[in-house]
Order: structure tokens, then sequence, then C-alpha cells
């Protein structure tokens, strides 16, 4: 018995020798060796920016009020440590977002620095909710072509991959980032990730029945983009045939008098078209100011509805770069809005709303279809926010003063309306009709997410009839 217990424990130890020694590179790999910048940066220099930043974090950020969390403390010491083996500006770069990303908080991250035009792998993609798909031809690769492997990571490696780096919220923003951001095509990032060999990355893509591996290289060229997961609109379409209007607003920047105009036009013209539906499209809206977001409820015909709560950090630093905080003042102070009344108007909508959300669906967009979900105000449909609907937010741009890095930090913690023990931890606004979009609804030009609002609507119609009025002699 005895022996069989030392045999046992002797393959184990043979076993886990194995594995280390098949592949020692990722064991002892320097992630950022291969990584070029012309700007170079001095350890002195470093270690004042890295200084910096820890006073940012500490000072600012509300989840290191009253103390920095261990986690936070880690990742700053593992950087302290690791800027022995790197030289430059972009090299610094992915030594700082590894801290910032340690406050799990998709607002609070780092920002690429600008460089010299560099290599770029020549294909362009798009990650969808049931996996990565090629979106144009590119030497051997199809359009079409769903990835399988990418430098010998599966999807599910990638995005722990990733996660582990990027500040992000959710697996959602995390794909909408890699998306539009092109990370897979970008020199630097396949290096930090250990993706490429040499020049080239190695792919593994499903073709049908087919699985199809082969090699890409890297070419000097303007950077590929999807053309199908951006847009830029703010503008609404009123179909009386579907009795439907559509807003689209792809971004809350600011509440000018512009979007002030197109909003007010919608509601204008609805009323006038007598149109009982209205959907607001979210789908490519990243954020803003929440202005525009009460600005579109002002338009709705409700008596009240439940806003957002905040836990406001302020603190002597942040004063400095808010105008909204008072000077000297070191504390965390909580505001509940509660009720926010809405006064009736000759253009208020008493119809059906519809709110469109998807993975590029950020910030103040989600605040928007969070409220109309958590006031029971009309119906989420699509897929789900890229960020959560209790989060950090309301920023400050700032930039290190040595490396002249910039980053964002968030000052304040934002809660739902009604937060319940069941969603205070949810990452997501989960639809209340998901509809994706997939690859053929892109090669298409389907858009799932309307035609299905425009379904549920001759749905309704047919369950309840219009009544016709009658016409006496």
């Amino acid at each position: 018995m005895q022996y069989k217990k030392k045999l046992v424990g002797i393959i184990f130890l043979l076993i886990v020798s194995f594995h280390l020694s098949i592949n020692p590179s990722q064991q002892n790999r320097n992630p950022y060796r291969d990584i070029e910048h012309p700007i170079q940066l001095t350890k002195e220099q470093m270690k004042n920016d890295l200084g910096y930043l820890q006073k940012v974090i500490t000072e600012v950020h509300p989840k290191t009020y009253g103390g920095v969390p261990p986690e936070i403390q880690q990742a700053l010491q593992k950087a302290d440590r690791e800027i022995e083996q790197i030289d430059n500006v972009l090299q610094f770069y992915f030594l700082t977002q590894q801290v910032m990303n340690a406050l799990h908080d998709g607002h609070t991250t780092m920002q690429i620095p600008d460089g010299p035009r560099m290599d770029n792998l020549p294909f362009s993609y798009a990650w969808l909710e049931d996996g990565i798909y090629v979106t144009s031809s590119s030497g051997w690769l199809h359009r079409g072509d769903k990835v399988i492997e990418f430098g010998g990571k599966n999807e599910q490696e990638l995005l722990t991959m990733f996660r582990a780096f990027f500040s992000v919220d959710n697996v959602y923003s995390l794909k909408s980032r890699v998306n539009l951001n092109s990370i897979f095509t970008l020199l630097p990032y396949l290096q930090y990730f250990g993706l490429i060999e040499g020049n080239q990355v190695q792919l593994v893509v499903e073709r049908g029945n087919e699985v199809i591996e082969g090699k890409l290289q890297m070419k000097k060229m303007l950077k590929f983009a999807s053309p199908y997961l951006t847009r830029d609109r703010l503008d609404y379409t009123i179909s009386k045939e579907d009795d439907l209007a559509v807003l689209y607003i792809d971004s809350f920047a600011a509440l000018d008098e512009t979007t002030k105009s197109v909003i007010r036009d919608f509601f204008i013209d609805v009323k006038r078209e007598q149109v009982n539906h209205v959907a607001i499209d979210l789908r490519f809206n990243p954020g803003g100011t929440t202005l525009v977001e009460n600005y579109i409820m002002s338009f709705l015909n409700v008596d009240s509805y439940r806003d957002f709560k905040t836990l406001n950090r302020y603190s002597t630093f942040t004063s400095q770069y808010t105008y909204d905080f008072p000077f000297g003042t070191e504390e965390m102070q909580s505001l509940d809005s509660g009720m926010i009344s809405i006064p009736s108007h000759e253009y208020s909508f008493n119809g059906k709303i519809y709110v469109i959300t998807s993975f590029q669906t950020y910030s103040a967009a989600t605040n928007f279809a969070v409220n109309i979900y958590d006031n029971n105000l009309g119906l989420i449909v699509g897929e789900p926010s890229g960020s959560k609907p209790s989060s950090y937010g309301s920023i400050i741009l700032l930039e290190l003063p040595e490396s002249k890095l910039r980053l964002s930090i968030s000052y304040k913690w934002i809660e739902r309306p009604y937060t319940t023990v069941k969603n205070h931890y949810e990452d997501a606004l989960q639809p209340d009709i998901y509809v994706p979009t997939t690859y053929e609804d892109l090669v298409q030009g389907r858009d799932p997410q309307l035609e299905m609002i425009k379904k549920l609507i001759r749905e309704e119609r047919s369950r309840f009839p219009p009544i016709t009025p009658c016409i006496f002699p």
C-alpha cells in the first residue's frame, strides 16, 4: 500500500515537471520585450509617474476610500518591480494598464499613446455573441470564416487573457472594445499577449464543415476596421404603416442645441403622426452626459420616475478637476435624487416605449435603459449592455507628468434606481427580449432587433385591432 502511494506521488511530480518543461517560454516570457516606441523613459521617470498614479488612485477612486485594497497594492508592487524590464512609453502603457485593471472599473483606464505607423494584421473581424467572424477576405482567409483559434488560443482563453488586462465592466464590453480598437490586428497587443511568433499569427478557422489552419503575416498598412460595428447617427424615422417611430441616437456626449432640436422634433412628429410605438436606439451609444437622458425622459407621459443614487468621493485632488466639488473636502457623500417629476406638456408621449441595446450600449446610455427597465416604463430589446446597471462612473481626465500618458478615473459609485438582492451584482442589463446580431444578419444587412419590435407591434395589433369609429348619416 505504501509502495503504491509513493508510486502515485512520483508519477504526479513527473507530470508536473513535464508540463513545466514543455512550455518554459510562457513561464518566463517578458511580455514587454519586443514592444517598440521612439519615446524612451528612464527608470526614474517611470517611478515618478507610478508614484503619481498611486496618488491619483488613492485620492480619487471610491474603491480606495478608507484604505487601498490588497489587490491594488499588489498590482502597484508588481508594476514597480517590472519597471526594470521596460524602457519606452508604449511598454509603460502596458505596465500601468495592469494597475488600472486591478480596480475592476470600465471607466478607469489608461489610453494607448500615439506613435509611428506600425505593422497590422491584414484582416477585419467582428466578435459577436456566438464567436469571432472574418468580415473581409484577405489572402487565404475568406469572409464569413469563423475563428476557432487565434495565436494558439481559443475564444474562452482569449476572453480570460483580455479580461485580465483591459478595464471593462463585463464580457460584452470586452468584445466591443476588441472590435472597435482593432486589438486583434495591432502589433503591440499581439506582442504583449504572446499571440504572434516572429512576424506571423497562426489562425484556425471553420469554413462550412471544414477546419482550416494557416498563418497571416503582418503588413505595413492602414489598420483594418470592421465596417459593421460603428455608426454615427442623430436622426429619426417614422413609419405610419408599422405604427413605429425610431430615434437613432449614437451619443449622449452633450445636450447641445442640435441634440435638443432632433429629440424635440422627433416627439413633435410622433404626436402629429399619431404613432403609438417609439423605439430609442442605443445600440451604438457609448454614453456621455445624463442631461441627454433626462431630456428624453421629459417627453414621456409619466408622473414621475426614480432616478439613480450616487456615492461621491470628494477630495482635494478631485476638486481641482471638477466644478461641483467643494475644495478641501475629504469624504464620501451619498446623494439620492429620489423621484423625478415630469410635468405633462402638449408633446408628451403616452404610447409604448422600446429601448434597443447592444454590447456597445455603455455608461449614460446604459443608465437610460436601466431607468426605463427599473421604472417599468418600457421594454428592452436586443443584447446585454456593455456596462453594469450599477457601476463606477463620472470620470476625470489626467496626464502622467513624465510619460504624458493619458488616463481616466472614476470618482463616483452610481447605483441603479431599484436595487434588490437579486440584481445588486448583475454585470449587465439583460434585455426583456434577447435578440442577438448574427454574422448572417451583418451579411444580409438585416436589423434583427428592429424587426423583432415590428413583429411585436403586429402581434399586438392582431390581438387588439384598432376600433373604427362609426359614422352615422
